[in-house]
């Protein structure tokens, strides 16, 4: 029980388990939808076609986006990083990563004590930007999970 304690609240641990996790998960997203298509004699083209495909590929996609947007908020500083992780958390439950979206709790935990520094000095904007752009995206992915599963 305190070996998992200290795993959490190790903040680089967490962030290179969050990361390879959102990196490995949209791979193996992939290789099913590329297995799915080849069992139903459909090329990859064909296979994103179909409603649970596409939303299977959007949902990788979203998850390769968010590695991205961590690496990149680990580059500014810890308060960015723990802000970053926080609405990732958020926005993987809304996806339904919910694996993911523990993992991005964790993170956010372990970096509770991070000084309090201003948000993304450098590239704030930068960040805004991909915050609203991914918060787009995941909206699209929840409202057609909705679609999808109520049809």
């Amino acid at each position: 029980m305190i070996a998992i304690l200290e795993l959490i609240n190790n903040p680089q641990k967490m962030r290179r388990y969050l990361f390879w996790y959102l990196i490995i998960m949209p791979l193996a997203l992939f290789a099913w939808i590329l297995l799915g298509a080849a069992n139903s004699g459909l090329d990859f083209k064909a296979a994103i076609n179909i409603p649970f495909y596409a939303v299977a590929f959007l949902n990788g996609c979203l998850s390769i986006l968010f590695a991205g947007l961590l690496k990149f908020a680990a580059s500014e500083n810890e308060h960015t990083e723990r802000m970053i992780a926080f609405y990732t958390l958020v926005m993987l439950v809304f996806a339904g990563n919910l694996p993911g979206a523990l993992l991005a709790f964790f993170l956010w935990w372990a970096l509770r004590e991070a000084p309090e520094e201003p948000f993304a000095p450098n590239y704030r904007w930068v960040f805004i930007a991909s915050m609203i752009f991914l918060g787009l995206v995941t909206l699209l992915v929840l409202f057609a999970n909705i679609r999808l599963w109520s049809a």
